[in-house]
Formats: C-alpha cells, structure tokens, sequence
C-alpha cells in the first residue's frame, strides 16, 4: 500500500520530467540500499574513464553521509530526496537497487543496471505482481539472450530494451586488488553467500546446527580450509564473528570498511557455496567448484518460485541437504576435485555471453558511444 502511494505521489512527476530541458552533462546515479554492486561498479568504470572531466555526475543514495567527504572532482553525493531534481536533469541515470518512479523523458537515456541473473521470480513473475508497473527506464541489463525474454517478462518491458551486455560488477572479478589478498590468507578459501529469504529473515545457513559450527571448524582447520559466511544486507539474524579459528562471518559494514565488495571475495575463493543467489551464475565466470544448500528448494519454490521449470538444470554443482553433504564438498575442494567443472561450463556458455572484464565498457558503447565525447 505504501509503495502505491508513492507511486501515486510521483505521478505529477512524470509529466514535469516530459517537458523539464536535459542537461546533455549530467549524469546521474541512485540506490536506496547503499552504495555498491552494478551501480558503483558502473560508477567507478565512468570515473576511471575521467567521465567527471567532462560531465557533472551526481549520485543520489541512501548512506550519502559516509560518501560526501573525499570525493573526486565534478561528483556530488546527495540524499534520495533530494535526488529527485538532479534525476529529472540529468541526460543520463542509472540505478540498480529501488528507483524513482518517474517515466524517462525522450530526451532521457534511463539503464536499469538490476543486481544479478535471477534464478529465482522477480518483478511480474512473482505471484500478486503480475500487473505491477516496473517500466521505469530505458534500457535494462541482461547477461545472454536467454535471459533477454525473461527479463522483459520481469520488468514487464519490450525485448529491445534488454541490453545484452553483462554485469559490470563482474568486471572486479578479472582484475586483482591487494585488500582481498590481506583478508585471505588461507591456501583454500570457500565462501558462502546466502540468498534472503522474506519468509525467514533471520535465515542464516540451516544446515549448521547446534554444535555443528565448532566440529565444522575443526574439520576445516585439519584439512587446511577457512569457510567464510557473508550475510545478506537484509539478514536480520545476529552470529558470533570471531568465536572460530577456520570459520569467519562477515556483513557488508565488514567490506565497506576496507573498500571492498563481495566481488573482491568471490575472485579469491577457491570455491562457493551458496543456494538461490544469482552471485554463483557471477562466480561461473571465473570456472570454479560450486554447491548449493537445496534443502528447503520446494519451500522455497512454493513461496517465491524460479524462473525456470527445472532450476537444477541451471544448477552446475553438488547439492547439499545435510552437514555430511557440507564436509563431503569441503573434502573435494581440499583434494582439489572438480566433479561438475564439465556441466558448469555448459551452463556458463548459456547464461553468460561474455566471459570477459569488459561488461562496463558495453554499457558505454550503448548508451554514450565508445569515446568520450
């Protein structure tokens, strides 16, 4: 009900921003749920690119008061409310998580740059959103065709506005920082990235129990791995951080702090784990052993649903149903054993068109032209 007032509330909007002259040199960010993923990462490609030589980039989010100092020249952080003019300006915006709801103009060039490869519904496919307006850009990003259909189902939007482009913020994970290497410094390192899930929001990993954490981590420390748990933003569930040697349990405050990203950890692991997350259609990328935690996949598929009829067939990696399942996985990866490297490589060809640094970069070239202008 809130979020229909509000859409209600920026219709006016809509109008004025039909017949509100384009600045051709603002550019202009948004995201109400902190700064990072394929938002900064964009942002950061433009910077490097010295974009803010030549434009005004302004970038509208929600933990603005942790980015006004420092910041490079011709960018001005502000607030989501005060955002809304600089929108309604700028020739070109990009969001990536919430946005305003407000058409773009035709003068406009608006890139939905989303957050993942859904495995999971979203938008119009799931259940009670079907005729929920979504449409509110120009252009939204996808990693291949097959997921160009899927993602026009979802934002409820014409085939050409999907951009087969990738995700910039893939593109981290074929360069090398050195704050990752100092983080990790095990020989074997398996991060666990779990989804959130609406329906348990203090969902950590269910599959360790009772004493399990402590003879997980002896099991780890004998075979010389380290298992680190990145929780959810939207997690609410709280975990003792350092009550294990070989076991670590990080939130995003964690990464922020030293200038990182979840990319920064998935580029050093030598294996995932995870479950419905569109990270591990990310981690694909960089060709390494994969599990997924299914043991509640038809709860899960009852309350949200996935995009696909059989997402197994979309799912290149041991499936884990219990904690000997866990140590089963562990084991392999500290042998160094790949038993899904085969079918992760098929998939990979399907859901990823490009295996490469460069998704940024086909963002530009659409939406600005190659050069700087």
């Amino acid at each position: 009900m809130k979020k229909e007032i509000l859409k209600m509330a920026f219709k006016p909007l809509t109008f004025a921003n039909k017949i509100i002259k384009k600045d051709e040199r603002l550019i202009f960010f948004y995201s109400n749920l902190g700064f990072r993923d394929n938002v900064k990462a964009f942002y950061d490609y433009l910077i490097t690119q010295k974009y803010n030589e030549k434009y005004k980039i302004v970038v509208s989010i929600n933990d603005v008061d942790d980015y006004v100092k420092n910041t490079p020249d011709n960018v001005t952080f502000v607030g989501n409310k005060q955002g809304i003019s600089y929108f309604m300006k700028a020739k070109y915006a990009f969001y990536c998580f919430g946005k305003y709801p407000i058409k773009p103009s035709k003068s406009q060039v608006v890139v939905n740059l989303w957050h993942g490869t859904p495995l999971k519904k979203i938008g119009n496919l799931e259940k009670g959103l079907e005729k929920t307006d979504y449409n509110f850009f120009t252009y939204v990003v996808a990693s291949s065709p097959l997921y160009q259909p899927i993602m026009a189902k979802i934002f409820g939007c014409k085939e050409e506005q999907v951009i087969i482009t990738g995700n910039p913020r893939n593109d981290e994970l074929f360069t090398r920082d050195v704050a990752s290497d100092i983080l990790l410094k095990e020989d074997k390192v398996i991060l666990w990235l779990p989804t959130y899930r609406e329906y348990d929001e203090e969902y950590v990993v269910s599959l360790l129990k009772n004493n399990q954490l402590e003879r997980l981590n002896t099991k780890l420390k004998s075979i010389g791995c380290r298992l680190i748990i990145k929780l959810h933003p939207l997690q609410t569930a709280s975990v003792e951080y350092d009550a294990y040697s070989h076991i670590k349990f990080l939130v995003q405050k964690d990464l922020d702090k030293k200038g990182m990203s979840v990319y920064s950890l998935l580029k050093k692991a030598n294996a995932l784990i995870t479950d419905y997350s569109s990270v591990y259609f990310d981690y694909m990328l960089l060709n390494r052993p994969i599990a997924f935690t299914v043991e509640d996949i038809e709860e899960y598929r009852k309350k949200r649903g996935f995009v696909f009829e059989n997402p197994f067939e979309y799912m290149p990696g041991m499936k884990l149903s219990s904690y000997d399942d866990l140590e089963k996985f562990i084991s392999e990866v500290a042998e160094g054993r790949d038993t899904y490297a085969a079918q992760r490589e098929k998939v990979n060809m399907i859901i990823n068109s490009y295996n490469d640094g460069n998704s940024s970069q086909r963002i530009e070239e659409k939406v600005f032209g190659r050069h700087l202008q």
